[in-house]
């Protein structure tokens, strides 16, 4: 009776361990743009900076107001539980899925700096390091309602570059002023390595998604079914990196140390001001 019980209990253990989800079973993961136990978004820059170092170790992160339109339960939500005295700064790092079920605790970072913004600094890193150690590979994102191939075969019907359909060869950027021009460069050095960006041109908002052959370039529309409208696909070589409209314009990309989007064809620029 002893041994059928100790098997049907390690039968048990077995199922529920095989049947649990592990964090590179998960596709991204959401940084709030501000702590509960801090003033002010992105305070001291620990935000942006666990937004850096999740996605150094393997992860798809994101600021929560720069989440791209994605299922909601295929994403974790972090959080820095705090935890501080007049000597040390404490920090935690905590995953909870879509349900508010924490599936991640990691080890206390601490730090013993005394002013602020080193002090938090140095805690999350310190408490990025037992994240680190789990090597997390996550899994690809899906739009949410949309496939790879559905978004593929969407017509652009407002397009990026709408001026150029009646003079193609001076195309002028509206968000910018000549004087703050960038210098035209064709370089791979600043290429975005975030899975999605999101841009802005005028008043109008772009996603950048990154793929195996460079990048797709997508223009949210109320008009389109799922809200994304493809305007055009950046591809990479070795020494130069282009934008093909889905008219079949061509156009030089630059990426600036800030990660802004400039297409360039002749004297013309078209800016693309990444959202932080």
């Amino acid at each position: 009776m002893i041994k059928q019980i100790s098997i049907l209990f390690f039968l048990l253990v077995s199922i529920t361990s095989f049947s649990q989800k592990t964090l590179s079973d998960y596709s991204y993961v959401v940084v709030p743009d501000q702590f509960s136990f801090l003033e002010g978004k992105d305070k001291y820059k620990i935000n942006s900076l666990s937004t850096y170092l999740f996605n150094k170790f393997g992860f798809n992160a994101f600021l929560n107001s720069e989440v791209p339109n994605v299922k909601r339960c295929d994403g974790l939500y972090a959080d820095l539980d705090h935890e501080s005295s007049f000597f040390r700064t404490k920090l935690t790092v905590i995953l909870k899925d879509c349900n508010g079920n924490i599936v991640y605790t990691g080890k206390e970072g601490n730090s013993k700096f005394k002013e602020y913004r080193r002090a938090y600094q140095d805690a999350t890193r310190k408490a990025f390091e037992s994240v680190e150690r789990l090597n997390v590979q996550q899994k690809d994102i899906e739009l949410a309602g949309e496939t790879e191939a559905e978004i593929e075969v969407k017509t652009m019907t407002n397009a990026t570059i709408e001026d150029s359909k009646t003079n193609p060869s001076t195309v002028k950027s509206s968000t910018m002023e000549p004087s703050k021009k960038p210098i035209k460069n064709i370089s791979v050095k600043n290429l975005p390595r975030t899975k999605f960006l999101n841009y802005t041109k005028g008043a109008k908002s772009y996603l950048l998604r990154k793929t195996n052959q460079g990048y797709s370039l997508y223009e949210e529309s109320t008009e389109a079914e799922n809200g994304l409208v493809l305007t055009g696909t950046i591809t990479v070589t070795n020494s130069e990196v282009n934008f093909k409209s889905t008219e079949g314009q061509m156009f030089d990309v630059y990426f600036d140390e800030d990660q802004n989007l400039s297409l360039f064809k002749g004297d013309g620029v078209v800016l693309y001001k990444l959202v932080r």
